[in-house]
């Protein structure tokens, strides 16, 4: 019976060896993706791309914040996210109502396992109400994005043009 003691605590410690190389792993693609600068940071097993916003009209009080997540490992959810930049920031969707697409607040957006969430014009984003200044392109500010099981990261935005995300502004280059 001792020998299956044995036995069964070096299978397990194996095993432990063996979940820790893969979490290990991934890890590492993420720091090897993230040096050649597919992600401005990682966060556990997420890769996050440089969040993003559109300039806005000096006149405007909201305005929106996009991101790609790429999830290497169990399903995650964004939950939060902080910005200085404005009075109150809320998770949101697109959904189609009475014949309108409306905007709606969610409590959080799944992060899929082996997937990749798409924070997009459209599509799900970070709205930022009641901004303290104009988002300008060129301009840059901090983010926090909170997740449910990887933990918080601190980001820095970038403020795109007008027409960012919209497809205009590659249409505009294919005319030179």
């Amino acid at each position: 019976m001792g020998k299956n003691i044995a036995k069964s605590f070096v299978l397990a410690a194996a095993l432990g060896c063996s979940l820790s190389l893969t979490h290990g792993m991934a890890a590492e693609v993420h720091l090897a993706e993230a040096a050649k600068g597919a992600y401005a940071a990682t966060q556990g097993n997420l890769g996050i791309t440089t969040p993003w916003s559109r300039a806005v009209p000096p006149t405007a009080h909201t305005g929106a914040l996009f991101v790609s997540i790429r999830n290497q490992g169990a399903q995650d959810f964004l939950v939060a996210a902080h910005a200085e930049i404005a009075d109150t920031v809320e998770l949101h969707t697109h959904v189609h109502a009475d014949g309108l697409m409306k905007m709606q607040q969610v409590e959080q957006v799944e992060v899929p396992a082996g997937g990749t969430l798409e924070l997009a014009p459209g599509s799900y984003h970070i709205m930022l109400i009641g901004l303290r200044e104009p988002l300008r392109e060129g301009m840059r500010f901090p983010v926090r994005l909170d997740f449910a099981a990887s933990g918080s990261v601190e980001l820095e935005a970038e403020v795109r043009s007008m027409d960012a995300g919209t497809g205009a502004e590659h249409s505009q280059h294919a005319h030179h």
